[in-house]
């Protein structure tokens, strides 16, 4: 291996790890060695790096309609920026990309790090996980085989949950007042 191309791949790594990714994923997308990425880890945020396999993320943390709608989201994102090629091989920086982009449009309330964005791109490679299209309202929604959730529309329920609290109990009516006619 080159020197240049040694260097690209600890530029990456670095890139990676200040995305707070764990080293698993750094050494998976660099092939650069484990105690060499955590002692850059350890150079870039002056602490330990977090120890052991990836934590529950992707389509299994997915467990409300809201986390849905931003996985959906950073999905639609990754898809735009990977291209056609999306399906065959994980593009991290495609991954990079669309995370900054998603944390830039969601911010402050963003729920999505850098690791769960790569399992679901990860996902959306092995078929874990699709992106589908909604017939009611058009827009694009995140399924996932490992989620808990039925695999419809996050958008159509959560405007059904919000319409249901705001609508008032079936057979209740305004009083006269309130109905818009004049008091009489």
């Amino acid at each position: 291996m080159s020197v240049l191309d040694e260097l690209a791949r600890l530029a990456l790594a670095a890139e990676l790890l200040r995305r707070r990714a764990r080293v698993s994923i750094a050494h998976h997308e660099t092939g650069v060695s484990r105690p060499r990425l955590r002692r850059l880890h350890w150079e870039l945020h002056g602490r330990a790096a977090a120890c052991g396999q990836i934590p529950a993320l992707g389509g299994a943390a997915i467990q409300t309609r809201t986390q849905q709608v931003q996985a959906g989201l950073f999905a639609t994102l990754y898809e735009r920026h990977a291209g056609p090629g999306m399906s065959r091989q994980l593009d991290i920086r495609a991954v990079m990309a669309a995370h900054d982009l998603y944390r830039l449009l969601h911010m402050p309330e963003a729920q999505l790090d850098f690791n769960g964005a790569w399992v679901i791109a990860r996902d959306l490679r092995v078929g874990t996980a699709e992106l589908r299209s909604c017939r009611s309202c058009e827009l694009r929604y995140l399924v996932s085989s490992s989620s808990r959730l039925a695999p419809t529309c996050p958008f159509c329920a959560l405007h059904a949950r919000r319409s249901r609290r705001s609508a008032p109990p079936s057979g209740f009516s305004l009083p006269s007042s309130e109905s818009g006619r004049a008091p009489a």
